[in-house]
Formats: C-alpha cells, sequence, structure tokens
C-alpha cells in the first residue's frame, strides 16, 4: 500500500507543477491582452513594453521498446527569453529533461522526478550587412537536424543518430555566418570554443551534449534552385583531451507536397576512424493541411561504442496548430533486437 501511495504523490507533485506552470502562463497572457496585446500560441508574452518575450515548450513522449522496456516521461520542459532589435538577437533557454520518468520493464516500475534546470542555450547575435556574429551557447552549426532547437518543431519523435554522436550539438563559443550580397547562394560558418560547456560552470557536466573543452569548425551553406547543401568539418577535444575530427555533408530538397533530406559523416583521431560512417536519408509526404507521413533509413558503424547498425522508420505528425505536435512511429532495426514503438506531444508557448 505505501509503495502506491508514494507513487501518487510523486504524479500529484508533477501535476501541480505542470499547472503551476500553465496557470502562471495563462495569467500573464491575459494581464497582457488586457493591455492590447493579444496573445497568440507558439509567440511568446512580451514583457512589458521591452523588446524582450517570453515563452517556452513542454513535450511528453512513450516508447514502447518490444525488447521488454516501455518509458513514459514528460521528457522536455523550457523557459526562453529572446528578443531582436535592429542589429541584436538574444536568447537564453532554461531547460528540464525527464521531468517525469515511469519505466515499466517487470513486476516493478521505477519513478523518477527531476525538476533541475540546465542552461540549453544562451547566446547574443550581432547582425551586419555581411554577416552575423554570435556568441554564447548555440545549437552547432552543422547539417540539417541539429539547427531546428526545438522538439515540436522537428519532423519525429526521435532524432537520428548522425545529430547525436558525430559532434557536439551545442558550441559554447562564438559562430561567425559570412553571406557577402555578391554570394547570393553561398554562406561561410566559422565556429570557435576554447571553453567547457557553459552550462557545466553551473552543473560540473555538460547537458545533452558531448562534455568538450575545445572545437572548431568550417562550414558552407549552399543553395542551387529547390536543393540546398550543407557541407561541414571540424576538430573537438573531450574533456578527457582525447581529440577527435569530423566530416559531413548534407542536402535538403523540397516541393510544395514533398520533402526528402539526408546527411551523412564521419569521424576520426588520431589512429584512425572512430566512426566510419553514420547517416540518414528521411522523405516527407505532406497528406493535408495539417499532417504528414515520414519515412527514414539510418545506417551506422560507431566503433566508440562498439554498434552498429541499419534501421528505417515510419510515422506520421499531425499538427492541429502550427506550435503543437501530435507524432507517433514504428522503428524496425535490422541487427539489433530495438524495435519500438515511439509516440509524442509537444507544445510551443
Amino acid at each position: 500500500m505505501l509503495y502506491y501511495e508514494q507513487k501518487i504523490a510523486v504524479k500529484c507533485e508533477v501535476m501541480k507543477y505542470i499547472i503551476f506552470v500553465i496557470a502562471i502562463g495563462l495569467f500573464s497572457a491575459e494581464i497582457l491582452s488586457a493591455d492590447d496585446t493579444p496573445y497568440e500560441l507558439g509567440h511568446g508574452i512580451q514583457i512589458g513594453q521591452t523588446p524582450i518575450y517570453a515563452g517556452g515548450y513542454l513535450s511528453m513522449e512513450y516508447r514502447n521498446r518490444f525488447s521488454g522496456e516501455k518509458r513514459l516521461s514528460l521528457d522536455d520542459l523550457a523557459f526562453m527569453f529572446y528578443g531582436e532589435t535592429d542589429r541584436f538577437d538574444y536568447m537564453m533557454e532554461l531547460e528540464a529533461n525527464d521531468v517525469y520518468t515511469e519505466v515499466f520493464s517487470g513486476a516493478v516500475d521505477n519513478e523518477s522526478v527531476n525538476f533541475h534546470m540546465h542552461l540549453e542555450r544562451f547566446y547574443l547575435d550581432y547582425k551586419a550587412e555581411d554577416y552575423t556574429l554570435r556568441a554564447g551557447k548555440f545549437n552547432t552549426f552543422v547539417g540539417f537536424w541539429n539547427r531546428v532547437p526545438i522538439n515540436v518543431l522537428r519532423d519525429t519523435t526521435s532524432n537520428p543518430l548522425f545529430a547525436q554522436y558525430l559532434f557536439p550539438r551545442f558550441t559554447s563559443g562564438i559562430n561567425l555566418q559570412y553571406h557577402p550580397e555578391q554570394w547570393e547562394s553561398i554562406q561561410i560558418n566559422l565556429m570557435l570554443q576554447e571553453t567547457k560547456d557553459l552550462d557545466a560552470y553551473v552543473n560540473d557536466t555538460a547537458y545533452n551534449n558531448i562534455p568538450v573543452n575545445r572545437h572548431y569548425g568550417i562550414g558552407a551553406d549552399v543553395e542551387s534552385g529547390q536543393v540546398r547543401y550543407r557541407f561541414n568539418a571540424g576538430t573537438f577535444r573531450e574533456t578527457d583531451n582525447t581529440t577527435y575530427y569530423y566530416l559531413t555533408g548534407a542536402f535538403a530538397y523540397e516541393e510544395n507536397l514533398f520533402r526528402i533530406q539526408g546527411e551523412i559523416g564521419a569521424q576520426f583521431d588520431k589512429d584512425g576512424a572512430t566512426v566510419p560512417y553514420m547517416g540518414y536519408l528521411q522523405g516527407a509526404y505532406r497528406l493535408s493541411e495539417h499532417g504528414e507521413v515520414i519515412v527514414r533509413a539510418e545506417s551506422y558503424d560507431d566503433r566508440n561504442r562498439q554498434v552498429s547498425d541499419t534501421f528505417g522508420l515510419i510515422g506520421y505528425t499531425y499538427r492541429p496548430l502550427y506550435p503543437i505536435a501530435i507524432k507517433g512511429e514504428y522503428q524496425h532495426h535490422a541487427k539489433h533486437h530495438e524495435d519500438a514503438v515511439l509516440f509524442s506531444f509537444s507544445i510551443m508557448f
């Protein structure tokens, strides 16, 4: 009896926290709408007459691995403060991951609660005519998937492994985007990091990222008609002083109802290839104004983790409104017993 009472108490605590967050948001929106500033879902709330907006997002996920484990979680809860002026953009994002998690793996269920906030992004942009300079912590400018910072905006519940293991997902340093007017279809990105992850100064370990204390990168974004290409190369040093190098390439093609996108890369150290290849190819077809089908194939050989696999997924994403996503997918793995079904709900406010 005590076990179930504890479970109920944990769920009530989580629900109270979520209700509190939603209530504060609605109350703030009501105050501002009374001041002739109507609230629009997904666009945040303007703080008074300042150029600063407050918003956020949350996501819930259910994952059923056919090998036995089932997992239900309030996956992400984030608060964002952002804005822009003629010359400057700014962003601060605080995120808690796995706020509530329940794992069903047999006779006993495991629960955990985590309200600890991490510094996910924190940067300032300066915009000039030919370049944009960003300083702080930001999504690494590699490929396509990694540059979509919020899961509600991504195509599927799961992320391609390409965007998780080849390079640091976040860079704490500076990024220079060079885009002179005479280069209409080309943009150059230069990244420089000579410190550990900014979140690690507060929480001791890098959050949602490879733990690095150095990262240099260069990239080129090229557009040719309806096709976009992205090429990147870089090197990073982990906090244990192991140095790696990476090379990646990506393309995306989009029609009115159809999109296709692919990314591939490799990783090396001083002794040779640590990840000889890791990549995916994905297609999406819009069935209606609000829903689309996504098919993705992935393959990789990760010698660091001593694992390789080829697998595919088929999913469906429904967006009743732009800042709301209801997603489902089925994954079939060729080499491992990791077939799974995933469902998620996410909203940006």
